[in-house]
């Protein structure tokens, strides 16, 4: 039987490969404190080689009740997911090959090249974007973290926002309107812009040439240093 040992986010885990094709993950908590919901990472080639795993299948992660854990397959090939291990005790976790449950979204983001290559990402409260290179190149100082609200719902609204705002048909037809009906127009533009709350949140932070929502930066004398 072949063990590992491995080291994340203070707690130390080892995982070995039984004759049943599964994984058991041992997470460690040396402290005197429970560690609640922390993320534990895998690597995913280590796995895949224990259990025999074709590229394309698929892994579920059990808890020591035998109820599915969330976990999220990373950029470098690692598998991370939650784990909960009490003061001073371990924890154990099984991967197998399986299809794994659908979990609610706590937190994502994403990428929009469409929309001068903003990075936006969201957890079930709040959400945030920072601006890319492309929008400076235009002359514009958007140097701050932009802040989106959020109500009524702990959904990813991100996507479906960005979506709805650049929507090349709507804007089109806004442009059309624009030339012979200026009311309309406006009304669409409105329905359409995640600037306007429209019941589930909206960006009212008007970022500028400000630092916006959380970013640092260096002072000199009296000058702020942009990021």
């Amino acid at each position: 039987m072949k063990k590992l040992l491995l080291l994340c986010m203070a707690a130390m885990f080892c995982f070995a490969c039984s004759e049943s094709k599964t994984v058991t993950v041992t997470v460690t908590n040396p402290l005197a404190m429970e560690r609640s919901g922390e993320m534990v990472e895998v690597s995913m080639a280590a796995i895949a080689s224990q259990l025999n795993l074709a590229d394309t299948a698929q892994i579920v992660v059990l808890d020591a009740d035998g109820k599915q854990v969330p976990y999220q397959l990373t950029y470098d090939e690692k598998v991370i997911f939650p784990a909960t291990v009490a003061a001073n005790g371990s924890a154990t976790y099984k991967m197998q090959a399986g299809t794994p449950d659908v979990f609610a979204v706590k937190a994502c983001g994403k990428y929009y090249p469409e929309r001068l290559d903003d990075v936006a990402w969201e957890n079930d409260l709040v959400a945030f974007r920072a601006y890319g290179p492309a929008l400076q190149a235009r002359g514009e100082r958007g140097f701050g973290y932009d802040l989106f609200t959020k109500y009524n719902t702990t959904e990813p609204i991100l996507e479906e926002m960005y979506a709805k705002e650049l929507n090349e048909e709507t804007i089109a037809k806004i442009n059309e309107l624009r030339k012979t009906d200026p009311k309309a127009a406006g009304e669409l533009s409105r329905e359409r812009s995640y600037h306007i709350d429209h019941g589930y949140g909206m960006d009212c932070y008007a970022v500028g040439p400000t630092l916006g929502a959380g970013v640092a930066a260096l002072m000199v004398n009296d000058s702020i240093v942009y990021p």
